[in-house]
């Protein structure tokens, strides 16, 4: 089956599809489909279904990738397949689309106006999983030369839009630092929601970093109380690319150690200090940090 072909099975439930598309070269599911998989009697399955879930990679190529199969399978030596596969099955408004949004952010039809991109590629791009919520798969972005852009429309455009974080990496890529503090200032508290990772470190905005981590840590305390172990892993995820304490790792390490992740949960305790802790089999400690100041913003 080639990249734009289709397939086709009768009286077969979606569930055997996927199953078919596990068993196949992903040289031969390229685009995960350039065209929407048909199947009689049924839903058409496309890249969302196919993605693999964030289980199933380490989380470095679920960030990258989003779990598209080619792509992980490759990792990280993806780039001759952007270049060879990807890029020329898309349609020239598509592929300026792409090149034009590698180094910006969201994608939006109103931006796209405004760089003089055809906004009818976002249909396409998010058809065939290049374009997932409205992003850029990042080893995608990453992969290809960036089209001359206009940043400062670009970061104005996000900043009034309601994407400071975007706007933030852009005024930072420009060097107009005073444009970022006053940025940092009016609006950390959602700069810190949208890249907890990327602006948590930035001294402007340390304190609102470890007051939200505070946060994070409580409520991932209280999910594990109530079994939801997955929430609470995120919420403690959140809380270590906010601010790396002891607390912070702790929490991490129980949430890991109850989804079955012990080899990453005794890494965690290691972090924190906990070297008489052997096993993460323990019971989460009784009462968590809580916060002590309003929530940032």
């Amino acid at each position: 089956m080639g990249p734009t072909g289709r397939a086709r099975r009768t009286g077969r439930s979606p569930d055997e599809l996927r199953e078919w598309l596990k068993q196949t070269p992903c040289e031969q599911v390229t685009l995960i489909t350039s065209t929407p998989f048909e199947w009689d009697d049924a839903e058409q399955v496309g890249p969302r279904e196919l993605a693999l879930s964030e289980a199933a990679v380490v989380p470095e190529v679920y960030r990258a990738t989003l779990g598209w199969p080619a792509l992980a399978q490759r990792w990280p030596d993806h780039e001759s397949y952007v270049a060879a596969t990807v890029m020329p099955a898309l349609s020239p408004a598509a592929r300026h689309l792409v090149t034009t949004f590698a180094r910006l952010g969201p994608v939006r039809r109103a931006l796209c106006r405004e760089l003089g991109v055809d906004p009818a590629a976002i249909a396409e791009l998010t058809r065939l999983g290049v374009l997932v919520d409205g992003r850029l798969v990042p080893a995608v972005a990453e992969a290809v030369t960036p089209t001359a852009v206009n940043h400062q429309r670009a970061a104005n455009w996000y900043a009034g839009n309601g994407f400071p974080a975007a706007a933030a990496h852009l005024h930072d890529r420009l060097g107009q630092h005073r444009s970022l503090a006053v940025l940092l200032a009016e609006r950390g508290g959602e700069i810190l929601a949208a890249e907890p990772g990327v602006f948590g470190k930035h001294p402007a905005l340390r304190d609102q970093a470890r007051a939200l981590a505070a946060m994070h840590v409580e409520r991932a305390g209280e999910l594990l109380g109530e079994a939801r172990y997955p929430e609470a892993l995120k919420h403690a995820d959140l809380a270590v690319q906010l601010h790396q304490d002891k607390a912070a790792l702790r929490v991490r390490g129980h949430a890991l150690a109850k989804l079955g992740r012990s080899e990453d949960a005794l890494a965690c305790f290691e972090r924190a200090g906990d070297s008489a802790l052997t096993s993460p089999e323990q019971p989460p400690v009784r009462s968590w940090p809580r916060a002590r100041t309003r929530p940032p913003g």
